[in-house]
């Protein structure tokens, strides 16, 4: 018989500002980008993933990084797919059962990945 893998996904916000020069062209702008980040995994020993509480707080102080701040001083191509990435990198240096995301870059703009 296999063994069950479970899902709980937490969801977080933050603005930050970026702008693109290239093919892309677009002036500095601000987003309020959303995300989700779902976590994978067998139940612990008490019958859960992870506390979703925890997560919670983790992805507070992961948005404390990015708040306000200009992406293209964070990332070489700050393009919503290279944030998604790098979320969930950072989700998952704190859980290592952070398994997916989905970035909201505004309405019916959403880039993800998952490992």
């Amino acid at each position: 018989m296999s063994v069950p893998h479970f899902s709980i996904t937490v969801s977080s916000a933050f603005t930050a500002r970026h702008w693109h020069d290239k093919t892309l062209s677009e002036p500095p702008h601000s987003h309020d980008f959303e995300y989700e980040i779902t976590f994978c995994g067998p139940l612990n020993s008490e019958g859960y993933l992870i506390d979703f509480r925890e997560a919670e707080a983790a992805l507070k102080r992961i948005n404390a990084a990015f708040e306000g701040r200009t992406l293209n001083d964070m990332l070489p191509c700050p393009t919503a797919e290279n944030l998604a990435l790098r979320l969930l990198r950072e989700a998952k240096k704190i859980f290592p059962q952070a398994a997916k995301i989905k970035l909201k870059e505004k309405d019916n703009y959403y880039a993800g990945c998952e490992f």
